[in-house]
């Protein structure tokens, strides 16, 4: 089952608050010199706290379905606390961090959304994490503080995981099936991240991230036998 392989992937990759980050070690003014890093820092910290609201509309739509429901539910765990590592970091270093009130009004947003092609929204999700996870690398990579350049790392190495089983349960959902596969694509398509439903602009690392995207068509033509560029090009039919 899938559910055991992940797990036992992400038990091996677990980070722990405490022991892995040195919160004592911040440095407030390598931070507060990059306040538009700081910037796209909280923006991801609300996206992250929305995952308790996202995913019960998921596990709504999928209560049936065992592998998505169990891998899922380590999922939430890890997106909750990248969520209290991204604010909790805002808090150490002094700049805007999310109060209850913002966390409220983001769900609020979204409480009565509805999920209702799962194949559909796993693509959507699988995508959401790609590019989340380029942006968690170069931001590991962009920050001064040495303390956030480490949790971007951690996190970022999460969220290729997270794009990976969201591969592995389309995987079994398209396979000998066209109408899935074209509903994935088309889904990979015409995108829109996860993260929009709570932000006005999901961070990103820098404008059309090539590596990101091209990564991206590899991993839909693998997927779906035809990559998004082929898709887009003409109604193809979608056949291994």
């Amino acid at each position: 089952m899938i559910y055991d392989e992940y797990l036992t992937t992400a038990e091996l990759q677990r980070w722990i608050l405490e022991a892995d980050v040195s919160w004592n070690s911040v440095d407030r003014e390598l931070a507060l010199s990059q306040p538009e890093l700081l910037d796209q820092v909280r923006e991801s910290a609300l996206i992250e706290s929305y995952f308790p609201i996202y995913t019960t509309h998921l596990m709504k739509a999928c209560w049936d379905q065992i592998d998505i429901t169990a891998v899922f539910s380590v999922q939430l765990y890890e997106s909750y606390k990248h969520f209290y590592a991204l604010n909790r970091y805002l808090e150490v270093v002094g700049y805007r961090p999310l109060s209850e009130g913002e966390l409220i009004a983001a769900r609020a947003g979204n409480i009565e959304n509805r999920i209702e092609d799962p194949v559909r929204e796993l693509a959507r999700y699988m995508v959401s994490e790609h590019f989340a996870a380029y942006f968690f690398l170069r931001l590991s990579r962009q920050a001064k503080d040495p303390v956030l350049q480490r949790i971007a790392a951690f996190i970022a190495k999460d969220e290729f995981r997270h794009t990976q089983f969201a591969y592995d349960l389309l995987e079994s959902r398209v396979r000998n099936n066209e109408q899935a596969r074209h509903v994935a694509l088309e889904a990979a398509l015409n995108f829109k991240h996860v993260g929009a439903d709570v932000v006005p602009q999901v961070p990103i690392s820098h404008k059309n991230d090539l590596q990101a995207i091209l990564t991206l068509d590899k991993k839909m033509h693998r997927l779906c036998g035809v990559s998004l560029s082929e898709f887009s090009r003409k109604d193809i039919h979608v056949a291994y």
